[in-house]
């Protein structure tokens, strides 16, 4: 097997730099000897997925987190990849891999590497970029910018502390406009989560029913909540249990149009892609990515 080993040495606060030789040590064991290359930013991951597979690599794997799977996927589709790509989760969060049944097991992640199973699954896209397992507006989004400058901390406690500073200092409820499926809805949010796996933020369970390969987002819609409403809704969330709450909407689609007035901080895969957005195009990809899992 022909395969590239591209690491984020910065992924769950530096695990990849750590663990990068052992990575490449137990795929080795397994029949896949790699050389390993260690990106320095996430734009490296991108164009180093775009070199990879310039070089005809069977396989292109990725040593990082959700962060890191967004930067590989951008790489992938904008290059029109035709060699899968491989994940080993070694991030905070891992929510893309717990669509596999792996989470942050990375030896798991290697042994399923060399049985060479693929399989298609769908990739969200957002005006002129790609997402793989989630897109938020709002508030889940100002959570993500806010544990991303949390470089001190590590693990799920990252995004518990993020929330309460979020809540206490930055509670907004931005207007939007959402249409879909020729529907239309104008309304206050607490977030929008354009979902296309089930977890986000390593613990919070927000579209407990995504599949993703069905062709289709769940879309969670959090109606404008007081700071009050926000802490009760919190755990449900975590359970999964906050659909059918009355200030919740799910609705399943392929394509919508989200508009604000008020300028809406994004997150991708728990990368931050605008501060400010009015306008967001996102539409479904279906099977479009081929991945080893």
């Amino acid at each position: 097997m022909r395969a590239s080993l591209i690491i984020n040495p910065t992924s769950g606060r530096g695990a990849g730099r750590k663990l990068g030789p052992a990575i490449a040590g137990h795929l080795a064991t397994l029949g896949i000897a790699v050389q390993p290359y260690y990106s320095r930013t996430a734009a490296d991951v991108g164009l180093q997925v775009k070199q990879a597979l310039a070089t005809s690599a069977e396989v292109i794997i990725i040593a990082g987190g959700d962060g890191t799977v967004h930067a590989a996927v951008n790489g992938w589709m904008q290059a029109d990849g035709d060699s899968p790509l491989a994940i080993i989760p070694i991030g905070t969060g891992n929510d893309f891999m717990k669509m596999f049944s792996c989470g942050g097991n990375w030896r798991v992640a290697c042994d399923r590497i060399a049985q060479a199973n693929t399989r298609r699954v769908d990739i969200g896209r957002c005006n002129d970029f790609y997402f793989a397992n989630s897109l938020g507006v709002g508030f889940d989004a100002q959570v993500a910018m806010e544990a991303n400058r949390m470089q001190w901390l590590s693990g799920n406690l990252v995004y518990g502390l993020a929330l309460a500073k979020i809540l206490i200092f930055q509670h907004q409820l931005p207007d939007v406009y959402i249409r879909y499926d020729g529907k239309s809805m104008h309304t206050s949010i607490t977030l929008i989560s354009v979902s296309n796996g089930r977890s986000e933020g390593g613990s919070f369970l927000l579209a407990p029913d995504a599949e993703i390969n069905d062709g289709l987002f769940d879309v969670v819609i959090a109606r404008g909540l007081s700071r009050l409403g926000i802490l009760k809704l919190i755990p449900r969330v975590m359970r999964g249990t906050h659909i059918g709450h009355p200030a919740v909407n799910i609705l399943k689609t392929r394509k919508l149009l989200i508009e604000s007035d008020m300028g809406l901080p994004v997150h991708a895969d728990g990368e931050i892609c605008y501060l400010d957005a009015h306008s967001l195009k996102i539409e479904i990809l279906p099977q479009a990515l081929i991945i080893i899992a």
